[in-house]
């Protein structure tokens, strides 16, 4: 007979054993699963589908600060106009890519004028969570290069002929992805953006952000590493050594 202690200890074990099994079929598949002894009915797989999916977002967002935690596209400026309560704000339309532009404040009323951002191609951070700018409500932030004495504020420009929504990456991300779709054996690149609860809760745009630098020759870097879309490299305009935000 078991005792009551032995009882206990199985009522705890048995549902770990039943999580254990349906996380490893939905990663390794029945036939893998079976090796451990291990077996998953569809009903534990559904159930567990979602929170997996939950703890793998969980789990990714714990490993080491890599430049793809930020979803950071391609935008195009389509409408600008004056922030009618601040001096320093312009408000912005910017298509990147999704159904409708996306609106975003910037602070560069000092360093651009409204005729030179119309039309303009600029890189958006899209993965913050939306924040109130004098009473605007801000989806995003515009990529910019700042000299080391704050005196020169420039958008990081993307290449020409990126198209809103492209999106921007390290060098080495970018190519670990272009040689995993050429099918070329390697694995997948890790590039899934965290979600906006996660930038906020684990500060990435800050740590992300102060590895953000224009290098000598005014290219935009991460951690001395060039970015670029679709494989061409982003720059700015004038700032060399600059930080970027």
């Amino acid at each position: 007979p078991r005792s009551a202690s032995s009882n206990t200890m199985r009522a705890r074990i048995l549902p770990a054993l039943g999580l254990l099994s349906g996380a490893l079929a939905l990663r390794a598949g029945p036939s893998q699963v079976s090796l451990l002894g291990l077996r998953a009915s569809p009903l534990s797989r559904s159930r567990l589908a979602g929170p997996l999916r939950m703890c793998a977002a969980e789990a990714a967002a714990e490993g080491p600060v890599r430049f793809s935690m930020l979803d950071v596209r391609v935008g195009k400026i389509v409408e600008v106009w004056n922030h009618p309560d601040s001096e320093k704000l312009f408000c912005e339309k910017i298509d990147v890519g999704e159904a409708e532009p996306r609106e975003i404040a910037s602070g560069l009323r000092a360093h651009y004028t409204l005729e030179q951002l119309k039309d303009r191609s600029v890189l958006v951070v899209c993965n913050l969570k939306a924040a109130k700018l004098a009473g605007f409500e801000s989806s995003g932030m515009v990529f910019c290069a700042s000299s080391s004495d704050k005196g020169v504020v420039e958008f990081v420009d993307p290449p020409v002929g990126a198209a809103p929504g492209d999106r921007m990456l390290t060098q080495s991300e970018f190519a670990a992805v272009a040689a995993a779709a050429a099918g070329e054996g390697a694995p997948a690149a890790d590039v899934e953006p965290a979600t906006s609860n996660q930038m906020k809760k684990k500060k990435f745009m800050e740590k992300i952000g102060a590895e953000l630098k224009t290098d000598g020759e005014k290219l935009a870097t991460y951690m001395g590493e060039p970015l670029v879309v679709g494989g061409e490299r982003c720059t700015a305009p004038t700032v060399a050594g600059g930080s970027i935000s």
